[in-house]
Formats: C-alpha cells, sequence, structure tokens
C-alpha cells in the first residue's frame, strides 16, 4: 500500500509535469452528449416544500430528500413537463455546460490540451457556456468555440441537483455531497453531421475518443441509434485510434443499460463508471478486480475503470504504470475542480484533501489483466460534486492517449488558438 503521505507527493509531482503533459498532448475526440445544465443548490429548494406547492412539486422535493438522505446522486427522468418552468420561477438556478464529453473537454481546455466535442445545438445559451478553447467542428475546420457564430433557438436543460453533507434539504441533512441529474425530457445524442465527418479525419492524429449521452435515448430509438454511431467509431479505428471510452452513466431501466452495452460491444475498447454504477451492473460478489475482469472479458475489452469518492481502479491489458498515470491525472483533475467548483489548472492539493488508501491492492495481477489503484484527494465538503467524473474521465485519456509521438506532433497546431484544416 502507499502512504497517505507518498499519495499526495505523488500529485504533486504530477502537477509539475502538468505542463510537460500538456505540450505534445494529442487531439481527443469527445461526443455525443452536450447540454446546458440548471445548477439547482439542494438546500435552496424551500419551495418544493411549502404546503402551498403543487402536488407534482411536492413530489419532487420528497424524491430529492430521499435520494439525498441515502446519499444517492445519479440520474433520473421525470414526468413533469410544467417542471423546468416552476423551477424556474421559484428557485434560484445558474448555468453551465453540461454532457460527459464538454465537461471533460473543459478540464483539458483548462491545462491547455485540445479537445474537439460533438455540438449540434450551436445557439447563444448554449454557446455562451462552453469554454472558448474547446475545439468544435466548423466548415471542415477545428475552430475554438469563442470563433464559433452563435445560431438557432435555445433548447431545454438538463437539471442538477446538489448537495452538500452537513447542509440540510427541508427535514433531511445528508452525510455524503453529491449531485442528481434531472431529465424533463430525451435530449438524445448530439446530431453534429460536422463533427462526423471531421472526428473521422483527425482520427489518425488524435488520442483516444470518448462516447456517453445514449442512456438520454428513448428505449426504442436505440438500435438505429447506436447504429449510426458504430459507423463513425469503426471509421475512427480504421483511422488508427486505439482508445474509445463509454462513459456509462446513469439509466432509467437496466434494460435499457444492458441494450446500449450489448449494441456497442465489439465497437468500444474502453468502458467507465461510477462505483455506484459498476454495483448495479455487476454485483461483486467475487470481489471488484474479478468483477472488473469479467466485465471486460465479456465485452472483449482493453479496459475497464470505475472511479468512487476516495478511489478510483481500472483493469487493463496495457501498461499498469502508465494506467495508474492515467487514474492519477484523473483523479487530479476531479479533486481541483471539486475544491474550485468548476474545471481549473491544478496548482497544489487542496489543503483540505485527504488520502484514504483503497480498500484493496493498488497493484495485483488477474490473469492477463492488471488491476490498478490509487487513492483520490478528497473533500469532504467540494465547492461543486457536479461533472466531477466527467473530469476525470478527461484526466485518465489524456493519459492514455499520449503514446504516439506523431499524433502529438499532429495535434500541436490546435493549442493556441488556430484552426485545423483536416487534411
Amino acid at each position: 500500500m502507499v502512504a497517505a503521505a507518498d499519495w499526495s507527493r505523488l500529485y504533486r509531482d504530477l502537477i509539475a509535469d502538468i505542463p510537460r503533459i500538456t505540450a505534445s498532448a494529442p487531439l481527443m475526440l469527445f461526443g455525443l452528449s452536450a447540454c446546458v445544465d440548471a445548477r439547482i443548490i439542494a438546500h435552496e429548494l424551500g419551495p418544493l416544500f411549502q404546503p402551498t406547492a403543487p402536488e407534482a412539486a411536492q413530489a419532487f422535493g420528497k424524491l430529492i430528500k430521499d435520494r439525498a438522505a441515502r446519499g444517492i446522486g445519479g440520474e433520473v427522468r421525470i414526468e413533469w413537463p410544467e417542471g423546468p418552468a416552476w423551477l424556474a420561477n421559484h428557485i434560484p438556478i445558474s448555468y453551465a455546460l453540461g454532457g460527459t464529453g464538454p465537461q471533460a473537454a473543459w478540464s483539458l481546455a483548462a491545462i491547455g490540451a485540445p479537445a474537439l466535442i460533438a455540438l449540434e445545438d450551436r445557439s447563444a445559451h448554449k454557446l455562451g457556456q462552453v469554454h472558448p478553447g474547446i475545439l468544435i467542428a466548423e466548415n471542415g475546420k477545428a475552430q475554438r468555440a469563442a470563433e464559433i457564430t452563435p445560431r438557432g433557438p435555445r433548447q431545454p436543460e438538463i437539471f442538477i441537483i446538489e448537495f452538500t453533507a452537513g447542509k440540510a434539504i427541508d427535514d433531511v441533512m445528508p452525510q455524503r455531497s453529491s449531485r442528481i441529474i434531472v431529465r424533463f425530457h430525451d435530449p438524445g445524442l448530439e446530431h453534429d453531421q460536422q463533427f462526423d465527418a471531421l472526428s473521422v479525419k483527425l482520427a489518425p492524429q488524435a488520442g483516444a475518443g470518448l462516447i456517453s449521452g445514449f442512456n438520454s435515448i428513448p428505449y426504442d430509438r436505440i438500435d438505429a441509434e447506436v447504429e449510426a454511431v458504430t459507423r463513425m467509431l469503426r471509421q475512427w479505428r480504421a483511422g488508427g485510434l486505439t482508445t474509445i471510452h463509454l462513459e456509462l452513466a446513469g439509466y432509467d431501466t437496466p434494460a435499457h443499460r444492458d441494450r446500449v452495452i450489448e449494441r456497442l460491444a465489439g465497437s468500444i475498447t474502453s468502458i467507465g463508471m461510477s462505483h455506484s454504477e459498476f454495483i448495479q451492473l455487476m454485483p461483486e460478489d467475487s470481489g471488484l478486480m474479478r468483477s472488473m475482469a469479467d466485465l471486460g472479458a465479456r465485452l472483449c475489452l482493453d479496459r475497464v475503470c470505475v472511479h468512487a469518492d476516495h478511489w478510483a481502479a481500472s483493469v487493463t491489458r496495457g501498461d499498469a504504470g502508465e494506467e495508474r498515470k492515467a487514474l492519477m491525472m484523473g483523479c487530479l483533475l476531479a479533486g481541483t475542480r471539486a475544491s474550485h467548483g468548476v474545471p481549473a489548472y491544478p496548482q497544489e492539493i487542496d489543503a483540505r484533501a485527504t488520502f484514504t488508501d483503497p480498500p484493496f491492492p493498488v497493484l495485483a495481477q488477474h490473469g492477463s489483466w492488471s488491476f490498478v489503484a490509487c487513492a483520490s484527494p478528497h473533500l469532504d465538503h467540494p465547492t461543486a460534486t457536479v461533472g466531477l467524473g466527467d473530469s476525470f474521465t478527461g484526466g485518465c485519456l489524456l493519459m492514455l492517449g499520449r503514446h504516439a509521438p506523431s499524433k502529438a506532433t499532429a495535434a500541436t497546431g490546435m493549442r493556441h488558438g488556430n484552426t485545423v484544416q483536416a487534411g
């Protein structure tokens, strides 16, 4: 086991190495979900609990309290058509970029690494939330978001309810900080044809690809949507992209989740999820390491990754040392975001952060799989919890995708505000 003091030193060493890492970072391809998050602080939900509140509002408040009392974040679909308007009229709301791909890209942009995202909705409301250094496909080029002309109508938001340990929600006192993603509609994937075309052209110089957002597709559209995505992924792989990661997220039903995984098997090389999502998918009767390896073998993957509050772990067919660096970069970017409330450049480890050794070996072998784990810099009272898993994923993929000198060289033109023409 690595001592707590050593974890702190290892993270400080990683912070010092960021300029070298980002200087040669290859392009990342991040899709396929994007939205604007309407962010609400749970202890400001008082109007939901008033006797005069509509029945649907009171039911919504009860759901939030129940999940917060049990320390459960995750994602839920709510049938309350009037909900967004009612909340906007009664509860303080702030807005920010949402979606796993854009959130991961935001964390990379904060440290100067390039990422191209899928963005179908280019309204002023959406573009106003996008970090200016994130790349968007426009007229056959990868252009900085700051250079894109807004167009199109405003689309509905996804609501994020953040609760904090020790801050009461009506008569409930949460013991754990987390967030609940609330969908009042099914936005589906980003159908950004410009991203689809440009990402295929740029795949030979990209380091890794990320796909997500399948939980927001109605069940009867899964097969058609996934078929279109797998066509693009085949072209990514034909272009030489070897790391294609699915970040799972929470699904309305197990059948929905399992159908997505079944249809994507063979097209992805890596999968990641929170510990709670993993337990729902693979009950750990045989232990975490064996369960992760079993999932990887079943889906013919090279890597399975699980992240939790105090630790992160992977099984990999690749280099165990590089995997630990990937996990630590993910934890570092997530921890920095938890400290600042938004993605930021890590300057130091937050003095409030604690390190707890994972409840299993940090390095072990299971057949052809290497099991790797690390402690994360954990904050009991983070400034924000939204997007931490996405920032973690972005950091992991940055490190996993950087081992191709020709790719890194090809991507350097994207780092300082240049537009890039696909060859």
